[in-house]
């Protein structure tokens, strides 16, 4: 039995003790990029599998709903069992795609179902056990993370052998069985450790409120962050674009041709040498524009460590800050 950890925060450090306004202007932060997320996948996945894509968006309505029917708690409990889910389906869609593509459609919305059913009944038959976790609103100590992995390899193992498919001759009634009969086994092992799969995602929706928390007081200084940061990428394009202009042979290549930069292809320019990306569409030929490059590769560098020092400064208890520091 996994034991809880008591809980040490104070009042104004912890998710749970959040004031209510700041809790709701998370918790809605996260739905919105709950939705926004399952939205793309859902995107996605109809490109592949066009029926798939309605099956998770109403798995996801169902699934948390009767979760959070059967055990009503933490909100962020509810959002991170939607990004699970999400997330297993981008995984099924994988696998489904690797070795599985002539299924019928309809025999993927039945597969894709299982271990969600599977799931939804073992929590109802731990549904005890899985109460007192939801409600608690605690972190769990480390000792339940080796439980994960002993709950994560069978089904990852039960989706590796579906790889030695591919290339041999099997029938598509074989390969629906195979199919079925594969998700099925990842279905009773998820009924199985429903439990463990309960605390997880405890954990994982209380770091997601401890997250947008903290998230939401960073956003001043990263904002001034990208500010500075788009700043410098404006004075280096523009000096691309001065230096062609001002000097007698075009000091870049674009696209196999040595012409002078336009002023939005000398802010593309500046932003991957900035990023220290350097696709190759563009690239520098003469020494004097080279070190403006080698410069400015640098400012990159020492802006975004001295950038995410700032920023992550700005996390730290007001009381443990240089009062000095503006950020």
């Amino acid at each position: 039995m996994d034991q809880i950890v008591p809980d040490r925060r104070t009042k104004t450090a912890g998710p749970a003790h959040m004031p209510r306004n700041a809790a709701h202007h998370s918790w809605v932060s996260g739905a919105v990029l709950t939705a926004l997320l399952l939205g793309m996948i859902a995107l996605s996945i109809r490109s592949v599998s066009g029926d798939l894509a309605f099956v998770l968006l109403g798995s996801v309505g169902l699934v948390v709903g009767a979760f959070h029917y059967l055990f009503p708690g933490s909100q962020f409990f509810s959002l991170a069992l939607a990004n699970f889910i999400g997330v297993y389906a981008c995984v099924f869609v994988f696998f489904l795609e690797s070795n599985f593509h002539d299924i019928q459609p309809h025999v993927q919305a039945i597969a894709f179902v299982i271990p969600l059913a599977c799931f939804l009944s073992g929590a109802w038959w731990r549904a005890g056990t899985i109460r007192t976790i939801v409600m608690s609103r605690r972190l769990r100590d480390g000792g339940h993370f080796d439980r994960i992995f002993l709950w994560m390899a069978p089904v990852w193992g039960v989706g590796a052998l579906t790889f030695l498919l591919p290339g041999r001759d099997v029938s598509p009634e074989t390969l629906t069985f195979v199919f079925l009969l594969s998700m099925t086994a990842i279905g009773a092992i998820v009924a199985f450790v429903a439990r463990d799969i309960a605390i997880f995602l405890l954990d994982a929706g209380l770091l997601f409120e401890g997250f947008f928390q903290q998230a939401s007081r960073l956003v001043l200084p990263a904002f001034a962050f990208l500010t500075f940061y788009s700043l410098c990428i404006i004075m280096f394009g523009a000096l691309y674009t001065i230096m062609d202009r001002f000097m007698i042979e075009p000091n870049f290549i674009v696209d196999g041709v040595r012409r002078d930069l336009t002023f939005p292809e000398g802010l593309y320019f500046s932003l991957v040498t900035f990023a220290t990306v350097g696709y190759g569409d563009i690239h520098p030929v003469t020494g004097a524009v080279r070190l403006v490059c080698g410069i400015e590769i640098v400012t990159g560098v020492l802006l975004l460590l001295f950038g995410f020092s700032a920023i992550i400064g700005h996390a730290v208890p007001h009381d443990r800050r240089d009062r000095n520091d503006p950020l």
